[in-house]
Parts: structure tokens; sequence; C-alpha cells
């Protein structure tokens, strides 16, 4: 999980929250590299590894040098990793009722989805909802309320998974996050 293949790109990184929890020790990778549209200094994820059972704390902040341009869509790719005759094997999970897994949504209709977790990511200032405007992101020890998963989403958030998220504009895929 230590590989990353990125070049330019946009993606708030706060969108990727919802879909960022695992059992296992978190990792991220900022892959947009200096040359991004979005600049990240700060991304802990408490406690590490997450308990299921209760609220995580999120500390983050980042830059958004851009705006997110209209039509984006947010692709999400999960993979379950098992051990196969010792070789370790990535799995793809399908994308499970338009929400959990590998899926390929409207950028303003993920943010619609995951409201709840991402809007305490936007300042006063900022309005929380498309379209997401050029500006500071961030938030400290933010709680995030792991009841909110459902029973499918708490299942995939619970295997040894590995994700990636990428933006696609224009039929252009870039890979920015993969943890």
């Amino acid at each position: 999980m230590g590989y990353c293949s990125c070049n330019r790109g946009w993606i708030l990184l706060l969108l990727i929250l919802p879909v960022s929890v695992t059992e296992c020790t978190f990792k991220f990778e900022d892959c947009s590299k200096e040359d991004g549209i979005v600049q990240v200094s700060v991304f802990r994820v408490s406690p590490d590894p997450i308990d299921m059972k209760k609220s995580m704390s999120v500390t983050a902040r980042g830059e958004l040098i851009n705006r997110v341009p209209p039509g984006a869509m947010l692709e999400t790719k999960y993979y379950r990793l098992r051990s196969v005759f010792g070789l370790q094997m990535d799995f793809p999970i399908p994308c499970l009722f338009g929400k959990y897994g590998s899926c390929t949504l409207p950028f303003c209709d993920y943010l619609e989805r995951f409201k709840t977790q991402i809007c305490p990511f936007f300042s006063n200032e900022l309005h929380c909802g498309c379209p997401v405007l050029a500006g500071i992101y961030g938030g400290e020890n933010v709680e995030i309320e792991m009841t909110d998963l459902t029973a499918v989403g708490r299942f995939i958030a619970k295997v040894k998974n590995s994700f990636e998220v990428s933006p696609l504009t224009n039929a252009l895929c870039t890979n920015i996050i993969r943890a």
C-alpha cells in the first residue's frame, strides 16, 4: 500500500472521510505532489487503528487551489486484501447500493450523501455544497460517528482493505489518494 502513481489532479481530501475507515492502521498518501490543486498540510486520524464501535477524531487541513469543476465525478476503488498461497492479492469490492465499495459518483452527489461527515471541515465563510470553491478547508479533532455507517458500510470497513480515490473530469482520471 505504499505505492502511489499520481500526476496533477484535484480532490478535496476531506471528501474521502466517509469511506476511509478501516480496522487496520490508517496510512494516508497525498499523491497530488506539489503541483496538484490541493495542498494537504495535516491529516491525522485517532484512534489508530480505528475502533468501529466508537467515534473517530480527524484533524485535517488543506488548501483547494481551484474550484471543483462542474460535472466532476469521483471514483472510489476498494479492494479486499487476501493472502492466497502466501501471495497478497487485491480483490475488488463492487459498488453496493450505489454508495459503498468501488463506485463512480457525481462529485456533488457524493458531497450531498456524506454532508454530515464532510461539512464540519468547511469554514463558516465557505458554503458546504456545490460548487466547492477554492479556499482553506479543515478542522481540529472533528468527531465522526461510526454509528452513521450501515451494516454494509461496517462490513466493508472491517475487512483488511485498501482504497483509491480518483477524480474524473472530461474522461481524464488521475489517482490522488491511495491508502
